[in-house]
């Protein structure tokens, strides 16, 4: 008897909170057109975003800010871009989640078919310095 209960316990699925979640500060390094670019995405509970990201030019930074709202569907993340450096920018843009896991995501930026690869960080984390990718 108990290896039957054992067994039906195992075929019932886990509730959605139990699933790794995107809510949280995520790091990464790289953009489609500069591989000596970082991110700092904060994937806030209530659907919110803020996104820092820091160019390195001649090993001198540059930075900007995007804020929005994100959902995920199935294995598709949107993020809706509502102002980038406090300016009204609006845009879509359309990621496949290719993983997801309690230290951080892999997804496709389905446009460009450009791999990130995110990694949980602590909510004070702050990017490192351009002197690290230049």
């Amino acid at each position: 008897m108990w290896r039957a209960i054992g067994l039906l316990l195992c075929l019932v699925p886990l509730p959605a909170s139990a699933a790794p979640s995107l809510v949280g500060t995520f790091f990464g390094y790289g953009q489609p057109d500069s591989k000596d670019s970082m991110y700092l995405d904060h994937f806030l509970p209530n659907g919110q975003l803020h996104s820092q990201f820091r160019d390195c030019i001649k090993g001198k930074p540059v930075d900007s800010t995007e804020d929005g709202s994100w959902k995920v569907s199935g294995t598709v993340l949107t993020i809706r871009i509502a102002h980038h450096n406090g300016r009204s920018m609006p845009r879509t843009d359309v990621y496949r989640l290719v993983s997801v896991t309690p230290q951080g995501f892999k997804d496709v930026y389905i446009p460009l078919n450009f791999p990130f690869d995110e990694r949980r960080v602590e909510d004070g984390f702050t990017m490192p310095g351009c002197q690290l990718v230049s």
